[in-house]
C-alpha cells in the first residue's frame, strides 16, 4: 500500500504505491490536523501531505523493535478517548507502527479506519 519509509534527517516521507496508500496518507494527515493536542501526543506528526495523497511528509521517529505489550496497547487505546460514532482506533500495536518521538512513543502508522473501510 506504501513504499517503505524515506528518512531524510528529521524527516520521514511516505511514498503511496496505490489507492488505499493515498487514502492512508490523506487520512494520516487530517487525523493529526484535525486532533485535540492530547490526541496528538499520541501521534507521530504529519507535516504536509500532496492533494492527491501521494506523499506525506511526517517527523522521523525511532521505530520500536519489539511489539507493544497488551497493558501498553490498552494504556494508548485509553489515551485515545475513542468516542461513539467515531472511526475506529487509528492504530495497532505493531512494533513497526510505532517509535520514539520526543521522549514518548508515538503511533508511526495510523491509517487503519481509512483502508477497513474500503475492505
Amino acid at each position: 500500500m506504501r513504499s517503505p519509509v524515506i528518512v531524510i534527517g528529521w524527516l520521514a516521507v511516505k511514498f503511496a504505491r496505490n489507492q488505499r496508500g493515498r487514502d492512508s496518507n490523506l487520512y494520516e494527515a487530517k487525523l493529526y490536523q484535525n486532533s485535540t493536542e492530547a490526541r496528538r501526543t499520541l501521534l507521530c506528526p504529519a507535516l504536509w501531505v500532496s492533494p492527491t495523497g501521494a506523499l506525506l511528509i511526517m517527523r522521523a521517529a525511532q521505530p520500536l523493535s519489539e511489539m507493544m505489550s497488551e497493558e501498553e496497547y490498552i494504556q494508548a487505546f485509553t489515551a485515545w478517548e475513542y468516542k461513539p460514532g467515531e472511526d475506529g482506533c487509528p492504530f495497532e500495536p505493531k512494533a513497526s507502527d510505532w517509535g520514539w518521538f520526543e521522549g514518548r512513543k508515538v503511533a508511526l502508522d495510523y491509517s487503519t479506519p481509512a483502508w477497513e473501510a474500503h475492505a
